[in-house]
């Protein structure tokens, strides 16, 4: 631009110039005799060309001025598009997310639905520890929605893990995949005994550990495996995963393996608490 405005200033100087010169000869050529007729010509095609230049310089910039023009237009027009884009990409977003908190909300309530001998509560998940998977995380249930200890916590897929710690309008959960946690355990077709427990570690691939199976237990690849009667602190029948990978220890007394949790320890939003411990169920029985 300021190329531009360079040229069109020698231009402009250019036509001063010729200008002055072209009246010095009208005024010479008038001072020596000649009519006025000859003075209108000569100043006419004095005038003519200049004109014309500057009639070109002015279509020349009103020519720059109008694409400049355009081009603010189109960048407001590609800027409105881009925000459009923008706000859809977040309906997107929006409405994926609540799709994805509406299948899980329906999930807990038919996880609910099946253990309906139990009264259960909806609770959200409102803080975790740190790190990737949800061994520990805090509920915004507590003393006053009637949550005790020992309570069985369910998410979406099953057992997630137990209540260790109740406060008036919060408790926290200890999940099954905690390194300190084991679960009383059973196959759900052949009811052969087992220990689950629980791997961090091992988590990263996937699964926690399966123990102490009998050794002429015959659980099948994926099998479901479900919390027995005789644990001390799990309502029985609920599923914790899937076994993997079993086989025989060193012993040849007992097998071992690995178990795939029915719940997904990287995402957990919102659980059900079963409002009923293994403790008080034995007392009424």
């Amino acid at each position: 631009m300021k190329r531009k405005l360079k040229i069109f200033l020698k231009i402009k100087y250019i036509l001063m110039i010729l200008t002055i010169v072209m009246l010095g000869l009208v005024v010479v050529t008038y001072s020596m005799g000649g009519s006025i007729y000859s003075y209108k010509n000569m100043l006419s095609s004095a005038i003519s060309p200049i004109r014309n230049s500057i009639q070109g310089i002015r279509d020349f910039f009103t020519g720059i001025s109008e694409r400049n023009a355009d081009r603010e237009e189109l960048l407001a027009e590609v800027e409105a598009l881009q925000a459009e884009n923008e706000e859809l990409r977040q309906q997107i977003s929006d409405f994926s997310s609540e799709k994805y908190e509406l299948n899980e909300l329906r999930d807990l309530l038919n996880l609910a639905q099946s253990y309906s001998e139990y009264s259960t509560v909806g609770a959200t998940v409102i803080a975790k520890n740190t790190g990737n998977w949800f061994y520990e995380f805090t509920i915004d249930k507590g003393s006053e929605d009637g949550i005790e200890l020992d309570m069985n916590v369910l998410a979406r897929g099953g057992l997630a893990g137990i209540v260790t710690d109740v406060g008036k309008n919060y408790s926290i959960v200890t999940s099954i995949i905690a390194d300190d946690m084991n679960v009383s355990a059973v196959s759900s077709t052949g009811r052969d005994s087992c220990i689950v427990s629980g791997d961090l570690e091992l988590l990263d691939e996937g699964y926690i550990r399966l123990m102490y199976l009998p050794g002429d237990a015959s659980v099948g690849e994926y099998e479901r495996i479900i919390t027995s009667t005789t644990s001390s602190k799990y309502l029985p029948g609920i599923l914790i995963g899937y076994a993997f990978n079993i086989t025989m220890d060193s012993n040849e007394l007992t097998q071992s393996g690995y178990l795939i949790p029915a719940v997904d320890f990287a995402h957990l939003e919102h659980v059900v608490v079963i409002q009923k411990t293994k403790t008080s169920m034995l007392q009424e029985e």
